[in-house]
């Protein structure tokens, strides 16, 4: 899996140098304010403050945009974990409808790729192209053996009840784990991160300037301004990172259908 340097931070080195760079920026900016201040009459620093209310009102902008964009992809992270162990279940219980020595292969295949399902370590940390490609080949491997299986069955007369509807829930299950591939892989783009980046460090600098020609420094309300953008960014950049940081999409359903399969003698291989 390729990605982008930008997507590579941590999230919280990259809010932690934004940080800094909007404090000393926006210090600098109020020294060169200060500076200006004897020059500056009330129409200039009106029509300035004008300035910084269009700024702010665009970096509030960008923070909504961007977090609406990185909460929608992870929404559909989440929602596609539900719907993978809805139709994994509907199948499990299913092959409850098969002869014994086709349910007990269906079974086993069926926990294999459960096993698979529910391994977070692919999630924990980004992984390589190559560590990719094996786990989606490992994955339709057992997705093919399940598809025997039910294929075979289907061929026997009579066929058995069901049969249609798992023939049914295996596409399903194939077609929401390349969903589930592509959601994995989907992100805000790194042009709207960087316009983010660059629009809170302009803002920033802005206000201490307005501070300056103002005749005052603010520091303590520059840092906490700071503080609040950097935590709003921060969260965003959380969202967009399945494999790290401290907002992760639950695996709990999945998990919970696995142990429902450990209880069954007949999962063991």
């Amino acid at each position: 899996m390729n990605s982008s340097w930008l997507y590579q931070q941590n999230s919280l080195c990259v809010v932690g140098v934004l940080f800094v760079a909007m404090i000393l920026s926006s210090e600098a900016a109020g020294r060169l304010g200060r500076r200006w201040y004897p020059r500056a009459d009330d129409l200039r620093r009106g029509h300035f403050l004008s300035v910084i209310g269009s700024l702010l009102g665009l970096l509030a902008l960008l923070l909504s945009f961007t977090f609406s964009l990185s909460a929608n992809r992870y929404d559909a992270r989440r929602q596609l974990v539900v719907q993978d162990a809805n139709v994994l279940g509907g199948l499990y219980m299913m092959s409850s409808l098969l002869p014994d020595a086709p349910r007990k292969e269906f079974k086993q295949a069926l926990r294999e790729f459960l096993d698979l399902r529910a391994q977070l370590a692919l999630l924990r940390r980004n992984p390589t192209a190559d560590q990719a490609a094996q786990a989606v080949a490992q994955s339709d491997l057992i997705q093919q053996r399940m598809w025997d299986v039910i294929r075979e069955a289907a061929l026997t007369q009579p066929p058995p009840r069901g049969i249609d509807a798992m023939l049914k829930g295996l596409i399903d299950a194939a077609s929401i784990q390349r969903e589930r591939i592509l959601a994995f892989e989907s992100r805000v783009p790194d042009p709207v991160i960087w316009l983010l980046l660059w629009g809170a460090l302009i803002a920033m600098c802005a206000i201490g300037l307005s501070g300056g020609l103002g005749n005052h420094r603010g520091l303590p309300a520059r840092v906490f301004v700071a503080i609040l953008i950097c935590a709003t960014i921060d969260v965003v950049l959380d969202l967009d990172k399945p494999h790290q940081g401290f907002i992760r999409v639950s695996q709990t359903p999945i998990l919970r259908l696995l142990q429902i399969m450990d209880r069954d003698p007949e999962s063991k291989s």
